[in-house]
C-alpha cells in the first residue's frame, strides 16, 4: 500500500508534513472533504458565445464563496468556423470541448503527481496531451439526439515523464494512478445527465 509519509519538508510546492495530515484527516473524517462544484455560463446574444464562470463551492458542507475566487471563461468556436457558417466579425474564443479537455489533461497531472509523490518517484517534467475526434452534425441539428455518442471517437490520452532512473514499473504505476483522477472518472464513467429547462416569465403589470 502506497504512502503520502513524507521524507523531506518541502517539495513541489507543498508542505509535505501538512499534506499527509491533511490525508490522514480525509482518510478519519471523509465528510469534511466532501465537495459541491458547479458553474454557469449566460448567453452572451451571439450563437455559440457563452460567458461561463466558476467562482462558489461547497466544502464539508459549508460554502465557501470569495471575490478574488470568481473566474471567467469566453467560451465560442473557432475562427474559421465562425467564418464559413457565414458569422459577422468572427471571432476566435476557446471551444467548450477544448475546455474540457483541458480540464482533462491539467487533472491527470494532478492525479499522476500525487502518484509520483506518494511513491517516491522523482519526476524532473511531467506533460499530458488529450485529443479526439469529433463529428459536430448533431448539434449542428443534421443528425438526431439518437445519434449523440457517434460525435467522439475515444479519448486519447499521452502522458510524457521524465526524471533520473525511471522504470517501466515506474511508468505503469503513474499510469494506473492517473485513473484517480477525477475528471477522468467524470468523463470515462456514465453519469445521470438531464437537461431541465425553466422558463422565466415577466411579470405582468398591475392594473
Amino acid at each position: 500500500m502506497t504512502t503520502t509519509q513524507p521524507t523531506e519538508s518541502v517539495k513541489e510546492g507543498i508542505d509535505l508534513e501538512k499534506f499527509h495530515e491533511f490525508v490522514e484527516h480525509a482518510t478519519a473524517n471523509p465528510d469534511d472533504v466532501q465537495m459541491e462544484l458547479g458553474a454557469r455560463a449566460p448567453y452572451e446574444g451571439r450563437l455559440f458565445h457563452s460567458l461561463a464562470s466558476v467562482d462558489e463551492y461547497t466544502l464539508g458542507g459549508e460554502e465557501i464563496h470569495r471575490e478574488t475566487r470568481e473566474y471567467t471563461l469566453p467560451l465560442g468556436a473557432w475562427k474559421e468556423v465562425e467564418e464559413a457558417a457565414g458569422f459577422i466579425d468572427p471571432t476566435d474564443r476557446m471551444e467548450p470541448i477544448e475546455v474540457a479537455l483541458a480540464a482533462l489533461s491539467g487533472c491527470l497531472n494532478v492525479a499522476v503527481g500525487v502518484t509520483a509523490l506518494a511513491n517516491e518517484i522523482e519526476l524532473d517534467d511531467l506533460e499530458t496531451t488529450v485529443r479526439l475526434d469529433f463529428d459536430p452534425r448533431v448539434v449542428l441539428m443534421i443528425h438526431d439526439i439518437d445519434r449523440s455518442e457517434e460525435a467522439f471517437d475515444d479519448i486519447r490520452v499521452e502522458i510524457e515523464v521524465s526524471g533520473e532512473n525511471l522504470s517501466n514499473e515506474d511508468a505503469d504505476l503513474l499510469a494506473t494512478g492517473a485513473k484517480r483522477s477525477p475528471v477522468w472518472s467524470l468523463m470515462r464513467y456514465a453519469h445521470d445527465m438531464e437537461p431541465v429547462v425553466t422558463v422565466e416569465r415577466t411579470p405582468e403589470p398591475a392594473h
